[in-house]
């Protein structure tokens, strides 16, 4: 995302995949034996549905409503970024966003939990403007960026719900 839009990387401490399960086929396995519902396009499909929920939410700089899909540590540091907007008199606009891929890069269970990390790639009008007088402070509202970022979500093994847990920049 551009500079202003969430500001990854976010991350809580987590366990490293081991490296056997590093391989994505194995660690879908995995996931899919604890959770016979669990299916990729089923993930793929909420993954993108999350996304869209939390970057509304942080536009709107009002995380109370996707708190549930984020875990306690992400919602703190993304909590502390609006805040600090609001503080210094900013709104982020997220405009025209339009996803154009969601694809599994990697999965795998450790502690307890699993983990599942998709690739976002999209496009959108990102820029961020002064909340009193409305003048673009940086960005553009007519030249949209691209971006690619990588989500982390978790959750306890088995059919329970998955958490954003790290989103971090493409390299």
């Amino acid at each position: 995302m551009a500079e202003t839009t969430l500001q990854p990387p976010y991350y809580e401490e987590q366990p490293p995949p081991r490296e056997l399960e590093w391989d994505l086929e194995t660690g879908l396995r995995h996931i899919e034996q604890s959770d016979p519902l669990f299916t990729e396009e089923k993930f793929k499909d909420q993954a993108m549905d999350n996304f869209f929920k939390i970057q509304g939410a942080w536009a709107d700089r009002d995380l109370s409503t996707v708190k549930h899909l984020l875990t306690e540590e992400m919602f703190g540091f993304l909590q502390e970024d609006v805040e600090k907007m609001r503080r210094d008199g900013l709104i982020n606009r997220l405009q025209n966003m339009a996803v154009r891929e969601v694809n599994l890069t990697e999965a795998w269970q450790e502690s307890g939990q699993d983990y599942l990390t998709v690739r976002i790639y999209a496009t959108l009008l990102d820029y961020t403007v002064n909340d009193q007088t409305g003048e673009v402070v940086s960005g553009s509202k007519v030249e949209p960026v691209k971006f690619e970022e990588y989500w982390t979500f978790t959750r306890p093994v088995g059919n329970n719900p998955w958490q954003l847990s790290a989103i971090n920049q493409a390299e």
